[in-house]
């Protein structure tokens, strides 16, 4: 089995309980990552990813979750293993990930490095030409989406990604998945269907503590600091619209096709 490493807060043992539960009853042996904070994060470097002059800007303990991610990354490298699995602590495991993670250790899709079995619930662009994977489909993403609480990526795709500079200039889940950022347009970034985890916050609004985020004040008083004038989203649109045509010409359906919700498997 490929190596799986996921990402708890010492301040969360509700979430390590909930998540480990999970890997005993699906066989699987994760390493755990111990998530940094703020506190950890040297005043030069917070100033450098999240001071004011940054267009934009992300707080604290987003930058501390980038980070705690990039631990994880390094911690697999630190191995011999040709790929990594990388989980959060609050992603609800269907009982198909093992059999799914077995044929990714037999070796990933050709010209892929990274695949995201996690999802949102909500619709997104994916190509319109899928690849079979056991009883599985994978389909590239065209237009992006948000959570990292279920991804795998080879070990070239990893390096390359702690080599970037760009790699701390927005939130992980937004570099890695999102039309903001620039990977899924400079890499064949491929999503599983059906999907293999799903946050807990978004599968059961009922779950209680687990389901409640640390950075969930980040996020909104970051969404709040940022510009939101028409001319800044017209421009924007109009800057990734550009970029799309650029990269997926090859694939107009998918790019110009309906949005898909990708549904999690139990």
């Amino acid at each position: 089995m490929l190596p799986i490493y996921y990402v708890n807060s010492a301040a969360r043992p509700d979430r390590r309980t909930f998540a480990e539960d999970q890997f005993a009853r699906l066989g699987l042996s994760p390493t755990r990552i111990e998530a940094l904070t703020p506190a950890q994060i040297a005043p030069e470097v917070i100033d450098r990813h999240c001071g004011a002059r940054q267009p934009d800007q992300f707080s604290p303990v987003q930058l501390a979750c980038n980070l705690s991610h990039q631990a994880a990354w390094r911690a697999f490298l630190a191995g011999g293993a040709p790929a990594g699995v990388f989980l959060e602590d609050d992603g609800i495991l269907s009982s198909q990930l093992p059999q799914f993670l077995g044929l990714l250790e037999a070796g990933f899709p050709p010209g892929t490095d990274l695949v995201r079995f996690e999802t949102f619930l909500r619709p997104v662009r994916l190509g319109s030409k899928p690849v079979r994977f056991g009883p599985f489909e994978l389909r590239r993403m065209i237009g992006g989406d948000v959570g990292t609480c279920g991804y795998a990526m080879t070990r070239p795709m990893t390096e390359r990604l702690l080599a970037d500079p760009r790699l701390n200039q927005q939130v992980i889940d937004g570099y890695l998945f999102s039309r903001t950022g620039t990977l899924i347009y400079r890499h064949r970034v491929l999503q599983l269907l059906p999907a293999l985890a799903i946050q807990v916050s978004i599968a059961d609004a009922e779950a209680g503590s687990v389901a409640v985020s640390d950075l969930d004040a980040a996020r909104s008083a970051t969404w709040r600091s940022r510009p939101a004038s028409r001319w800044h989203r017209l421009t924007g649109n109009l800057r990734q619209a550009a970029r799309d045509a650029r990269y997926f010409a090859g694939d107009l359906t998918g790019l110009l096709g309906p949005r898909v919700v990708v549904p999690f498997a139990p």
